[in-house]
């Protein structure tokens, strides 16, 4: 991929992100990306911008904002990355818990900043991605693209 498409925000609709204030929203796509390479990148980054600020996102709210239709959109994504957008934006909200934790913030406050209700849904999340991590290295695969 030659360029990094960058988030694009209007002053109406930028959230500045500091420790006091969390979004509660993604930011507007300003123009649809013409080259699905340019859509896949942007969906990506749009992903992981919820996964880090606890934003509850659906992949097919991803397609729409990117004009694709949903099972298309995880077809194209999975090529380009190798996992799908539900495991990606998972395996990104794992990694910020696991980020939370190290820095000694309760499981409760963890699991509340990735967008989880309870400490138990965190544990599952923690649970099922290494699970699939350890399957994954048995099998030679890495989902991990960053």
């Amino acid at each position: 991929m030659s360029k990094a498409v960058e988030l694009q925000t209007t002053p109406e609709t930028a959230n500045p992100i500091t420790p006091e204030s969390h979004p509660t929203e993604l930011p507007k796509i300003l123009k649809v990306p013409e080259t699905l390479q340019e859509r896949l990148v942007l969906a990506r980054q749009r992903l992981r911008y919820a996964a880090e600020h606890g934003l509850r996102i659906r992949v097919y709210e991803v397609a729409l904002d990117l004009d694709m239709s949903e099972f298309h959109f995880a077809r194209q994504f999975r090529a380009a990355f190798g996992c799908s957008p539900h495991v990606y934006y998972d395996e990104v909200r794992a990694a910020r818990a696991r980020d939370l934790l190290r820095e000694g913030v309760s499981q409760g406050q963890a699991a509340r900043r990735i967008g989880l209700r309870r400490p138990a849904e965190l544990r599952a999340l923690l649970g099922k991605r290494q699970a699939l991590a350890s399957m994954a290295a048995v099998e030679g695969h890495d989902f991990h693209d960053e």
